[in-house]
C-alpha cells in the first residue's frame, strides 16, 4: 500500500475481500456491503496510473472549479477521443495554468469542463471532468466516449481552414458570434508560425492512460476529434496533424479501430 497516496483513500469506495472460517454447527453472521462501483473504478484508474510512476492530479489537486451546471451522468465507455487544446495553448506554459484557461472557456460554453483527462507537455495527467459524467468534447456524440486533451497546439498552419467546419457553416448553425469566433480562429491559424510537437513524456503518458482505461472498460474505438466529427456530419481540425499521428499509433499498438 506504500504506493497509494492518503488522499486516494478519502473518497470513493473500494472492492474488498474477506475469508470467513466457521466451526461446525456455528452460526455465521454476514454483513451486506454496498459498493459504489463507479467511484471505485474512478479511484482504481488513478491508483493504477500512479503505480506506473506517472504523476496524476485529481480535480482537487489542481483546484478545479465546481461546474456551473450539473453535468449529465455517463458510463459504459466504448471509445476514446483525442483532442488538442489549440493554437491559444503552448508547451511553453504551465500545464495547470493551461487547464485553468480551458476550464474557464468550457464553463462559459458548457457549464463544465468538456474533457475527462488532460495531459501537459511534461507528461502530467490531470483529471478534468469526473469520468462519471458525460463530456462535451464531440458535437452530437459524447455518450460513451472518453475525452483526452493534450494541453498544446498539435496542428500545423492552415489546418483550421482545411479541416474545420468553416465560418459560414458555423454562423448558420450557431449564430453570428460563433461564426465570427470561427473566422478569427482561421485567420490566426493562417499566420501562426509556432506550433508544438508532442513530447516523449506526453506520448508515454497518453499510452499509459489508454492502457489503463482498457483495463477497466470494453473500449474498441479510438480516434482523433476530426474522425468522430465526420461520423456526426461535422468537420473539425482537432487534434491537429500530430494528434492524428498519435491516434494512428495508439490504434496500432492496442489493436483498436477508428470511429
Amino acid at each position: 500500500m506504500s504506493d497509494i497516496r492518503n488522499e486516494d483513500l478519502k473518497t470513493g469506495t473500494f472492492d474488498t475481500w474477506a475469508v470467513i472460517e466457521a466451526k461446525r454447527a456455528a452460526t455465521v453472521n454476514t454483513v451486506q456491503v454496498k459498493v459504489n462501483h463507479k467511484a471505485a473504478t474512478r479511484q482504481g484508474i488513478i491508483v493504477e496510473i500512479r503505480r506506473k510512476k506517472f504523476e496524476f492530479k485529481t480535480r482537487s489537486d489542481w483546484k478545479a472549479k465546481e461546474p456551473a451546471t450539473s453535468p449529465n451522468p455517463d458510463w459504459d465507455y466504448k471509445a476514446i477521443a483525442l483532442h488538442h487544446a489549440g493554437n491559444s495553448y503552448s508547451c511553453a506554459a504551465d500545464g495547470a495554468a493551461e487547464l485553468w484557461k480551458a476550464e474557464t472557456t468550457d464553463i462559459s460554453s458548457f457549464g463544465h469542463l468538456s474533457y475527462h483527462y488532460a495531459i501537459d507537455c511534461q507528461g502530467v495527467i490531470y483529471e478534468a471532468l469526473d469520468m462519471r459524467f458525460r463530456g462535451a468534447h464531440i458535437e452530437g456524440g459524447n455518450t460513451g466516449v472518453i475525452g483526452i486533451v493534450f494541453l498544446a497546439d498539435l496542428s500545423v498552419r492552415g489546418e483550421a481552414e482545411k479541416y474545420g467546419p468553416g465560418a459560414w457553416n458555423v454562423t448558420k448553425k450557431r449564430g453570428v458570434i460563433a461564426g465570427v469566433k470561427e473566422w478569427i480562429g482561421e485567420q490566426k491559424d493562417k499566420v501562426a508560425v509556432v506550433h508544438d510537437e508532442p513530447t516523449e513524456k506526453q506520448l508515454e503518458a497518453v499510452s499509459t492512460l489508454v492502457k489503463t482505461l482498457l483495463q477497466f472498460f470494453d473500449i474498441k474505438t479510438l480516434g482523433g476529434h476530426r474522425e468522430f466529427a465526420k461520423t456526426h456530419g461535422t468537420n473539425r481540425a482537432c487534434p491537429g496533424v500530430y494528434g492524428m499521428i498519435i491516434a494512428d499509433t495508439i490504434r496500432r499498438d492496442f489493436n483498436l479501430v477508428a470511429p
